[in-house]
């Protein structure tokens, strides 16, 4: 026997009397439905934490913007259901349906997605016997969600689209992410262990303490993910301290190139030396090097060349680069609010004038952020810019062509002279 249908109407009658119960008001009631079909309705903004929706069926439902926190969501049917911004952390999510869910930018920070089995009966019971659509559904979308402390133990995850996603600490023993797409996903302190990750892409990924033992990896692609393992040179094992030779680098910049020495460390992981937030490095030359996650605000890198180097998750807030080259760099989820990328100007003895302009070409940029930044005449050309931030940047002058700007915030940016590929102006 199919599940009763609920109408807007009274799903609307609830959430009223829930929001009077969430406030203590006179006439308010938790939410407690169960067992019943909510198919397309609209929870949209609204607060429904603490709720209960036991074995509801929510398929093609839009839940954008709402709260279920701490809500009781076990068993439940989201298949292609809006979930977009969801607050779900700590949710009781066993056994429930996700597929062909969008579940982007979703905070499912310490939800429950263990394996269920009371959504198999469910799905028996409302099965159309006349149907011949096949049963499994679509992969599920998390892409750009937010799921830290999250329990997927025992999840079946097949194809299921993590792209982008922040699960740190999250845990994953014994998952199947077969053929499942982790492409730029924050990975750190994972507990994967006894996971089959067959098939799977993990290009760029950063999985520094991430578990694996016993885990099944034929086919796995892993191309640039970053763990705590040095890249290329250690900079604790060169000749000078790097203080020694910040040092020089800054005599060298004082005195326009007269005395001291530049600073050229190509393939060196920065990770493990000093602190460089606030230095001054005009100039520097460090190609193909290793920054993820430093703390960086402040510098000073004028006119360096830090091509196809990793800046993952650095906070370079307030940094002054202009007329810098990362051309190539990988720059998932990098902080560059309040940055300066505006060009560099120099004037000659002959009175002659440089613009330098700084280039980012083929950089990866996905979700980084440049809220409040000067980006005047920047070269992002061939950049991935999946979900970047640009609110309130300058941008004019800016050159965009080819880049991939998907979910890419323009709010109250300055977008004068800027150049787009045909149609693609936000």
């Amino acid at each position: 026997m199919k599940l009763q249908p609920m109408t807007q109407a009274e799903l609307n009658e609830v959430i009223r009397k829930h929001h009077n119960f969430l406030n203590a008001r006179i006439n308010g009631a938790r939410a407690v439905i169960r067992d019943r079909d909510l198919t397309g309705l609209s929870f949209v903004g609204q607060n429904l934490e603490q709720s209960d929706f036991t074995g509801c069926i929510l398929a093609h439902s839009d839940l954008t913007n709402a709260n279920f926190e701490s809500s009781t969501l076990f068993g439940c049917d989201f298949t292609g259901a809006k979930l977009m911004n969801t607050r779900l952390a700590r949710a009781d999510l066993r056994g429930s349906a996700l597929g062909s869910a969008d579940l982007s930018r979703a905070d499912l920070t310490s939800a429950d997605l263990r394996e269920g089995k009371t959504i198999i009966k469910r799905k028996m019971k409302n099965a159309d016997p006349y149907s011949n659509q096949d049963a499994e559904a679509g992969a599920v979308n998390f892409g750009g969600s937010v799921l830290t402390g999250a329990i997927l133990n025992g999840a079946t995850a097949i194809a299921a689209d993590f792209s982008d996603t922040v699960m740190e600490n999250a845990s994953m023993l014994g998952t199947n992410l077969k053929g499942a797409k982790l492409k730029g996903a924050d990975l750190s302190n994972v507990n994967l262990n006894g996971s089959d990750l067959r098939d799977a892409d993990f290009s760029y990924a950063t999985m520094i303490g991430a578990q694996m033992s016993e885990t099944e990896r034929a086919g796995t692609n892993f191309t640039l993910v970053l763990t705590g393992e040095t890249v290329g040179k250690d900079v604790m094992d060169i000749p000078l301290t790097l203080d020694e030779l910040i040092i020089k680098h800054t005599h060298w910049v004082a005195t326009a190139g007269k005395q001291g020495k530049q600073l050229v460390m190509n393939e060196i992981d920065f990770r493990k030396g000093p602190k460089l937030g606030g230095q001054r490095l005009t100039a520097m030359r460090a190609n193909k090097c290793t920054f993820a996650e430093m703390d960086l605000r402040g510098i000073e890198l004028q006119g360096a060349n830090l091509d196809d180097s990793d800046f993952r998750k650095c906070s370079l807030q307030s940094a002054d680069l202009r007329g810098a080259r990362f051309r190539g760099a990988v720059m998932n989820r990098a902080n560059l609010s309040r940055s300066n990328l505006n060009p560099l100007v120099l004037k000659k003895p002959d009175g002659i004038v440089y613009h330098i302009p700084c280039r980012l070409e083929e950089a990866n940029l996905r979700h980084s952020i440049f809220a409040g930044a000067r980006l005047e005449e920047v070269r992002f050309e061939r950049c991935d810019l999946i979900g970047a931030d640009f609110s309130d940047a300058d941008l004019r002058g800016a050159v965009f062509t080819g880049s991939d700007i998907t979910g890419a915030i323009f709010d109250n940016a300055l977008l004068d002279d800027t150049v787009f590929d045909d149609g693609k102006k936000p």
